[in-house]
């Protein structure tokens, strides 16, 4: 009988809430830990979700460590060579991507991450809504009661209850007042292997083949654009078909799938750990994303957390000391890319710039998809 029909309390050593990638990841790694470990999902997966598509090449160690690494491969997917920045004036930056960079749905890649929890032990609950968490480690959902012995992980993204119930919320003005846009399109014949982002004036577009037939296309906008949400080709021609060099790629706005929303797109991190209560991923720190940097923070954050929960006699202290070196060493140029693609008139004079200076396009390529420096 599953645990949800019961009307007497089930106990695990771990409760995990949400069901996409940090969740899974952290799922598994405890499993491999001999914790018994329960998972609640409030949908149902396969399901869509607001994302750029692109896998770093800093997630593969972190995937063979879990043993899913074969499982995400088998996915129909698209390698990516190169990273492009185009300016509305001022030409095409261009950095070649050396190693392991992929395109995948994150319908495909979320499901296959929560499989191979399932597969590794962990019990699953999807359709069930955390309600609650409370300071005995309890978890209240829509069916049931459940008690964690030794710790909660909040994986349910930037809007978290776990991180509100659990008083680990920190206040912040709300992010840049910018939304992303996102859903899959036909892909034309004129893209190729890049993944591309398109500045121009008030915000930017992320394009991508992600298979044969599909590009994800995602724009991010001021509150002024989005005024145009309902009709994808008024969206179209208020943001992207500012840049000409979009505009070449002939991408039809007729999107696969109806249109979705996300919003903020960044938020300091909320406080890691407090009272046997771990927050991974966009529940911990919603970054915006380049590169796939927000899948990467997701898995590695999640690797982080089951760590210090099956192996340190200070979890919460490592945690927080781990994570924070994490978002410190990979977050500056995150933050400089950021600025820069709200900054029309710097991005005109930096391309051309970066374009003269090879060394400097190769310290941009290696902070954002060179190789982590651990720290254990």
């Amino acid at each position: 009988m599953p645990a949800s029909s019961s009307l007497v309390m089930s106990d695990f050593d771990v409760i995990v809430v949400g069901g996409g990638p940090a969740g899974a990841t952290a799922a598994a790694f405890c499993t491999q830990r001999r914790l018994r470990v329960a998972l609640f999902e409030h949908t149902r997966f396969p399901r869509h979700k607001v994302c750029g598509d692109v896998v770093n090449p800093n997630c593969w160690p972190v995937l063979e460590k879990l043993g899913a690494a074969e499982r995400v491969r088998a996915l129909p997917r698209h390698e990516i060579e190169a990273a492009s920045f185009a300016a509305p004036t001022g030409g095409v930056l261009t950095v070649p991507i050396t190693r392991g960079a992929t395109a995948i749905r994150r319908s495909l890649f979320d499901q296959a991450l929560l499989e191979h929890a399932r597969s590794c032990g962990v019990e699953v609950f999807e359709n069930e809504t955390v309600h609650e968490v409370t300071s005995e480690r309890r978890v209240i959902t829509s069916l049931g009661r459940y008690q964690a012995r030794t710790a909660i992980i909040g994986a349910d993204g930037r809007h978290s209850v776990t991180a509100r119930s659990a008083g680990l919320v920190r206040k912040s003005s709300g992010g840049n007042g910018h939304i992303a846009f996102q859903a899959h399109f036909r892909a034309p014949a004129a893209l190729d292997g890049r993944v591309q982002l398109h500045l121009f004036h008030g915000g930017y577009c992320g394009v991508v083949r992600v298979d044969a037939e599909r590009a994800n296309l995602c724009i991010v906008t001021d509150r002024r654009g989005a005024l145009f949400h309902n009709d994808c080709e008024a969206l179209f021609t208020h943001t992207v078909r500012q840049n000409p060099h979009f505009r070449n790629l002939g991408i039809d706005p007729e999107p696969l799938e109806p249109l979705q929303s996300a919003h903020p797109l960044r938020r300091p991190m909320n406080v890691p750990a407090r009272n046997g209560v771990f927050l991974v991923g966009d529940a911990l720190r919603v970054m915006e994303p380049f590169t796939g940097q927000g899948i990467l923070f997701a898995l590695r954050t999640a690797e982080i957390v089951a760590e210090s929960i099956g192996s340190s006699l200070q979890p919460e202290r490592n945690y927080i000391a781990d994570v924070t070196t994490l978002y410190r060493q990979r977050g500056r140029t995150n933050e400089w890319l950021r600025r820069l693609m709200y900054c029309e008139r710097a991005a005109r004079a930096i391309i051309p710039l970066v374009r003269r200076m090879p060394g400097l396009a190769r310290w941009l390529a290696d902070n954002v998809l060179g190789e982590e420096r651990r720290f254990r």
